[in-house]
């Protein structure tokens, strides 16, 4: 298939459940990029901005989106904080990757961004808390199962911040997604091949509709 026929792919996912892993290797099978941090060293590095200041930004959202937008649109940057820079430094970063080709971008409200593209699909992967914590001490070499929640906890309540300060949704609603694909039930490699599959098939549809558009 046609690479230009792929979809932009976004995934958001709930902290401990796979979604970095499963949308990298989903990248990897459709020869396409993949994003996630490596969004943030692009953006730091077209932008002049570290990547440190890219991560903080998504721990915090203090001050109006909407604000920063006005200022923006009445003379330059002036006065808006710097998160709001960040966001649209990140914004504009996202809307360029995709601009250029077939991706699968992870978190960074990136199926906000992209939610007038007519060929994005918009992926939500989510587990069972217990699930999660054990997923994370396993990776973390955590051995407290209080403070492996705690951690887990914290990281969904920062990501539904600052996904719900910079966009007019809430985030984890199941409205926003094409598909969503609990990991307590599915594993891993499992979950990677119903997403390959589903992309797949997505396109081919896609290309029978291109197919009797050119034949209009």
């Amino acid at each position: 298939m046609n690479h230009k026929h792929y979809p932009i792919i976004t995934i958001s996912r709930e902290y401990g459940s796979g979604g970095h892993d499963i949308g990298k290797a989903l990248a990897k099978r459709l020869d396409i990029p993949f994003y996630d941090n490596e969004l943030i060293a692009l953006a730091a590095r077209e932008s002049g901005y570290s990547e440190t200041s890219f991560h903080e930004a998504e721990d915090s959202a203090t001050n109006s989106f909407l604000y920063a937008m006005k200022m923006i649109a009445t003379g330059g940057d002036y006065g808006v904080p710097l998160n709001n820079q960040l966001f649209m430094v990140q914004f504009a970063t996202i809307r360029k990757i995709v601009d250029e080709g077939p991706a699968v971008i992870v978190g960074r409200c990136a199926d906000y961004v992209v939610r007038n593209y007519k060929n994005a699909l918009h992926i939500f992967i989510q587990s069972e808390m217990p699930h999660r914590v054990r997923r994370v001490m396993e990776r973390t070499g955590e051995t407290s199962l209080e403070r492996a929640e705690a951690e887990v906890r914290k990281k969904d309540k920062c990501r539904a911040t600052y996904y719900n300060f910079y966009t007019d949704r809430r985030w984890g609603d199941r409205s926003n997604y094409d598909l969503v694909i609990n990991t307590a039930t599915v594993d891993y490699h499992t979950a990677v091949d119903l997403l390959e599959l589903y992309v797949r098939n997505a396109m081919s549809k896609s290309d029978e509709d291109f197919e009797e558009d050119e034949v209009l």
